[in-house]
């Protein structure tokens, strides 16, 4: 697939979560998703439509996958999320081909007192050659506290933020439910946020607590994203400048 806006796709910061990257071997065409237990099988569907929709021929190659995330945690919830995705690969009616399943306790090391830790928290794809490799991503891209905020709040479903038609990063429009006590949870120490905000408080990467205060605040501030975020209903666009930097378009 050629693609001269993006030359990789990735993602991060998954603890109990899981990565997954959908490729056809014979247009390169892939996809990527971070699974958190919610529309699973929605979410794999839509990796497969993205895919198909920009390979001509499905003939030529072969549709895989690659799973990274997860550490043997004590509430299970890696678990949980494990057996979703391979319950929803099972009765998919498609022909996907596992590759790579570093989950749950193929993903966990122990460290900190014997402590149970993931070994990859994050991990992209190089979109012309399929290789795949661990890796950390300083910028997130643009309005990650409006992502956050959606998933924060309960967003279940999965939703598609790059058009490779037009080479955009689209965002919404969608809302969110409002979150009662923000004051309070503003006012949470570093060891709180983490203790009372995380399903794995002691393995959560460096930044957690910032990245939930930018978060909270952001909920405070826009409480209602239909009125005061998405101008005219329209979803936030962005293009990448020159420099491979995200730019809004207005």
């Amino acid at each position: 697939m050629n693609n001269k806006t993006v030359s990789v796709l990735g993602s991060e910061d998954a603890t109990t979560c899981h990565i997954a990257v959908m490729r056809h071997t014979g247009s390169g065409a892939t996809s990527m998703i971070h699974f958190d237990g919610c529309s699973t099988a929605q979410g794999l569907e839509a990796m497969i439509t993205i895919v198909s929709n920009l390979t001509q021929n499905m003939s030529s190659g072969r549709l895989e996958l690659h799973l990274v995330g997860g550490f043997l945690d004590d509430q299970l919830n890696s678990h949980t999320v494990s057996n979703k995705i391979l319950k929803a690969l099972c009765e998919c009616q498609h022909e996907i081909h596992l590759v790579t399943a570093c989950i749950t306790h193929f993903n966990t090391v122990y460290k900190h007192h014997n402590k149970p830790f993931p070994a990859i928290y994050g991990v992209a794809v190089n979109i012309e050659t399929g290789e795949i490799f661990p890796a950390t991503f300083p910028d997130k891209g643009p309005d990650l506290a409006l992502r956050s905020a959606r998933h924060f709040t309960g967003g279940k479903d999965n939703i598609i933020i790059y058009d490779p038609h037009m080479h955009e990063l689209t965002i919404g429009p969608f809302d969110y439910s409002g979150m009662p006590n923000l004051d309070f949870f503003l006012s949470l120490t570093n060891r709180d946020i983490r203790k009372f905000l995380s399903t794995s408080p002691d393995q959560e990467p460096e930044g957690f607590e910032d990245n939930v205060r930018t978060t909270l605040k952001w909920l405070n501030d826009f409480p209602e994203p239909l009125k005061s975020v998405f101008k005219n209903g329209a979803p936030r666009r962005y293009v990448k400048d020159p420099f491979g930097a995200w730019i809004a378009v207005e």
